[in-house]
């Protein structure tokens, strides 16, 4: 009894953390893409070597 008890708590932890998981993964992008079009203004201009880091830095 105490085994079926402990395993369907184990269940509902895991799918409640799977529905804060698939929220996290939903909004952790468009925050990333806000943050990035926010603080373009305080940048200051391109110097030498960033294109070398973006360019090397790109997913393959």
């Amino acid at each position: 009894m105490t085994t079926r008890l402990l395993g369907a708590l184990l269940v509902a932890a895991t799918l409640s953390g799977c529905g804060g998981m698939n929220r996290a993964v939903g909004v952790l992008p468009n925050t990333l893409d806000n943050l990035q079009r926010d603080t373009a203004p305080l940048r200051g201009a391109e110097q030498p070597g960033d294109r070398a880091l973006r360019d090397a830095n790109r997913p393959l």
